[in-house]
């Protein structure tokens, strides 16, 4: 007679399956993620996929405004960022007012004079046809300024062209003083001076020192493709060939760049007798043409100058 263990023993062998081979999508080492998405590396399948963007539709069958987020969060901003807005339909002027109410509470009073700063430097950088990374580098430059010292009045409209300079020395793009002084309508010795404050206020902030300390030194070079650009002038190598040579033999020491571009620029059309006055070349380039006149006689008058102008001519 057969025991209950027997039994048991009997039903384990029925019930023993062999173990499953695992495919290549379960097995861990094959797992490459990027961006919250997890592939196969074998067989290049999606595992997973981690949906962590904003739920933008309700899903409901009635029609209307389907939003359900927020605006992004602004770090430049960050305490307007959180506030929400209320959707008014009709014309129900009660529902208007907390509309307006809600509007005017939603911004903190510092905030709101950072965002009137922010639209001027948006609006100076759009009139004056500068990449919106120039913009945002400025913005981020004046909410440290603010956060670290007050300015009022022409000290303030100074730092602001100042941060917009120098976001400009940070992305490559260099402008001239006396260009943003033009763009900004403000006296060159307000804009001098606002790059002082600048400098000084960055010192005394927290923000990292290398930021300032990396940008690269403008050079004549910088500003010669854009000039000649305005002033219509298509072959440029030997205006940058004379730039170069200003820079070896240590003529621009005395001057700024924009100074000594503008004097290349008018030594050039001088000499192979292009119809740019000095007059022209002062507009664009935004230097007198007493400091034009300057550096013209400057670079005029050095002898490895003289020769390669005498190579210009026999070619």
């Amino acid at each position: 007679m057969d025991t209950f263990e027997s039994y048991f023993e009997k039903l384990d062998e029925m019930y023993v399956t062999e173990e499953r081979v695992k495919t290549c999508c379960e097995l861990e080492e094959n797992y490459c993620v990027s961006e919250g998405v997890i592939i196969c590396k074998s067989c290049s399948n999606v595992i997973n996929n981690i949906v962590d963007s904003p739920e933008w539709r309700n899903y409901k069958s009635s029609s209307g405004n389907p939003t359900r987020c927020g605006m992004p969060s602004n770090n430049l901003l960050p305490e307007s960022s959180l506030g929400t807005s209320i959707a008014t339909r009709g014309y129900n002027v009660k529902m208007k007012k907390v509309d307006q109410y809600q509007k005017w509470n939603s911004m903190p009073y510092k905030e709101r004079s950072l965002y009137k700063v922010f639209n001027d430097i948006d609006a100076k950088c759009k009139s004056n046809n500068l990449p919106p990374i120039i913009g945002n580098t400025a913005k981020s430059f004046y909410r440290t300024i603010s956060e670290t010292k007050i300015s009022r009045g022409k000290n303030r409209i100074g730092i602001i062209a100042a941060c917009v300079y120098h976001a400009c020395k940070e992305c490559n793009v260099p402008r001239s003083t006396s260009e943003l002084a033009h763009s900004f309508d403000i006296d060159s010795k307000i804009m001098t001076k606002g790059c002082k404050n600048f400098t000084e206020i960055i010192r005394m902030s927290n923000i990292d020192k290398s930021r300032i300390q990396s940008h690269k030194s403008i050079t004549i070079g910088d500003f010669i493709e854009r000039f000649c650009h305005k002033l219509d002038i298509k072959n440029i190598k030997h205006i940058k060939k004379l730039c170069s040579l200003c820079e070896t033999l240590g003529l621009s020491n005395d001057n700024t760049p924009p100074a000594m571009a503008s004097g290349c620029i008018y030594l050039y059309c001088k000499r192979l007798n292009i119809d740019k006055s000095k007059k022209n070349i002062s507009e664009v380039c935004k230097i007198s043409e007493v400091t034009i006149n300057k550096c013209f006689k400057k670079i005029e008058n050095n002898e490895k100058i003289e020769e390669y102008l005498l190579t210009i001519d026999k070619s």
